[in-house]
């Protein structure tokens, strides 16, 4: 007997269903009818995680975009509830549930792979989840009432260890209810591991390590909350006789390689090291005249002297703007882009050059008004014109947080929301453009008025919001976009230059300290927490200064040792034991 129709009503703090069949009469399923003994099944707490478990809410299943599979359209990892519990019974006219005969239900009979599903078997008909759903059905296909316990938080334990190779672990996720209990969900939990050559997790989270030491990270997923267990997996070997501590890298790079006992490699010739620091900070070859006067030069300080004469010369900024240039989008597609590409392209060189400070760079970058020819930084604007592009290019390129997700959905490894994403977007909402009499180019304006950007999704307008973070009122006639660069340039903004000097650690190490280098999040660790956390601090308290930072990196030790590997490092991938 097929859901014809479902109403749903407000009443006693909680939401009730009414089923209408086909051919009977109407009836009220309420939680008091339920037979005492038996718990009742919570859809959020319950239902939504054994969905999630079982990939039916994953983006390539039913909650892939453009109306899910077959025409059955889950949020993505349930992050919204009062969604799902619609499509699941009232889509598809409600054929999906039979209350009176749960297990005749096209939800599990296809789940079950009982009739055909082009998914497969998720829910086998023994397992806890069959279960779980089918008595949630047959106590009426609820939703939670306003009363009902609440998910507060996940605790995993361990949250971190030190594992040998080939050593398990079992992981144990514990929710925190708004009553006071905690359960064990491991069995509903989604385990993933970040690099699976280090480390494989079974569906219940047993986590065995491989044979590549290293830091190694499982990430751990239940009902929109992550949390992540970091493992050490020494190699063992002994470290002795380490190349001397330079600065504050060296001591970071050495003491975690004592720690995972692995010995680093001797440092490089000096043909290796003018070679290597050559091309990292001029993007050349060393001339035959420097090759000589260097290795004719036995100063003890004149590697130093090679970095300090790079750094001046020219070379460094026409390399380093070619690199900012690329990924600020400045390129000529036609004949209208060569007087922008080369304005731009000249503003992002000289800034360079003058050692312009990074925080200022980004602030005249994010504020530019007016035309190319007098504020060459507009140029962004014209390939960036849309707030959602803006702030997508923001959010990843300056302070390391891929925000695309969010604009139609949850962010799947992160707390973002679409909220997050369109109050972010906000702050760009007021900027204008209009032709400025030379072909191709805009002029581009701050528009005056009420910073707000509207979700697509809720309808909602909201105000300028900064990744959680709020800021104070902009007034009509303030840009907000300075307010943005100001929230920036904090220091006690928790990415702005840790993104930098990640990116920048990754030009000259070939790896970040976070991989990929503009997807920082929780969920996603530094291989070397406290090199990353010294290195940030370092360059705030430098008041924000590029040459400072590729100083003192290409000065450590650790940036001069040799790509050759000894006997123990070179299966090391991500702890700096050599160049690699």
């Amino acid at each position: 007997m097929n859901i014809h129709r479902i109403y749903s009503t407000k009443s006693s703090g909680y939401t009730s269903w009414f089923y209408i069949f086909l051919g009977v009469s109407s009836f009220f399923v309420h939680p008091s009818s339920l037979v005492a003994s038996e718990p009742k099944i919570s859809f959020v707490n319950d239902v939504i995680p054994v969905l999630t478990r079982s990939g039916c809410n994953m983006g390539s299943c039913h909650a892939k975009a453009g109306g899910g599979q077959n025409g059955f359209q889950l949020s993505l990892l349930g992050f919204e509830p009062l969604e799902d519990l619609e499509s699941i019974v009232m889509g598809s006219r409600g054929r999906r549930l039979l209350v009176t005969n749960p297990e005749a239900s096209l939800l599990l009979m296809k789940a079950s792979g009982q009739m055909p599903h082009r998914g497969g078997i998720r829910l086998p008909k023994k397992s806890q989840g069959y279960e779980i759903i089918k008595t949630w059905i047959s106590q009426g296909a609820l939703m939670d009432a306003a009363s009902d316990v609440k998910f507060v938080a996940m605790e995993l334990i361990p949250k971190k260890g030190n594992l040998q190779r080939g050593q398990e672990q079992q992981l144990k996720a514990m929710a925190h209810y708004s009553d006071g209990t905690i359960h064990d969900v491991t069995a509903r939990a989604l385990f993933e591991s970040n690099d699976k050559a280090m480390a494989e997790v079974t569906d219940n989270g047993l986590v065995k390590v491989l044979d590549i030491p290293g830091k190694v990270s499982v990430m751990v997923r239940y009902q929109g909350t992550v949390a992540v267990y970091n493992a050490a997996i020494p190699l063992g070997a002994p470290v002795e006789n380490l190349p001397p501590e330079k600065n504050f890298i060296d001591r970071a790079v050495f003491l975690n390689l004592k720690e995972l006992g692995i010995p680093p490699s001797q440092i490089c010739d000096d043909p290796t090291f003018l070679r290597r620091v050559t091309l990292d900070i001029g993007g050349r070859l060393p001339t035959e005249v420097e090759a000589k006067s260097f290795l004719a030069n036995s100063s003890a300080n004149k590697r130093d002297q090679v970095i300090e004469d790079l750094l001046k010369s020219p070379d460094y900024a026409d390399y380093f703007s070619s690199k900012w240039t690329a990924v600020l989008k400045n390129r000529r597609d036609d004949a209208s882009d060569i007087v922008s590409n080369f304005a731009f392209n000249a503003w992002v060189r000289d800034s360079l050059l003058a050692n312009k400070p990074y925080d200022q760079f980004v602030r005249e970058l994010l504020g530019a008004t007016g035309k190319v020819i007098g504020n060459p930084p507009v140029a962004w604007y014209k390939r960036v014109k849309e707030p959602k592009e803006q702030i997508e290019d923001v959010a990843q390129l300056f302070l390391g947080v891929r925000m695309q997700c969010a604009q139609c959905h949850h962010h799947p490894f992160e707390r973002w929301s679409q909220d997050d994403y369109y109050s972010l977007a906000a702050f760009f909402a007021q900027v204008g453009r209009k032709p400025s009499g030379t072909r191709g180019e805009d002029l581009i304006f701050h528009k005056r008025g009420v910073a707000v950007a509207t979700n697509i999704k809720s309808g909602v307008a909201l105000k300028p919001m900064a990744l959680g973070d709020q800021v104070a009122a902009i007034e009509a006639d303030q840009d907000p976009r300075l307010r943005l660069a100001d929230w920036m340039r904090s220091p006690q903004n928790p990415f702005f230059a840790k993104a930098l000097v990640n990116r920048y650690w990754k030009h000259f190490f070939q790896r970040g300290l976070i991989e990929p280098e503009d997807d920082i999040r929780d969920s996603n660790p530094p291989s070397n927490p406290e090199l990353l956390a010294a290195l940030e601090k370092h360059f705030i308290q430098s008041g924000f200064d590029l040459k400072d930072l590729v100083r003192v990196i290409t000065r450590s030790s650790a940036y001069q040792l040799v790509s050759t590997p000894n006997k123990y490092n070179s299966g090391d991938r991500q702890n700096y034991s050599r160049i690699r």
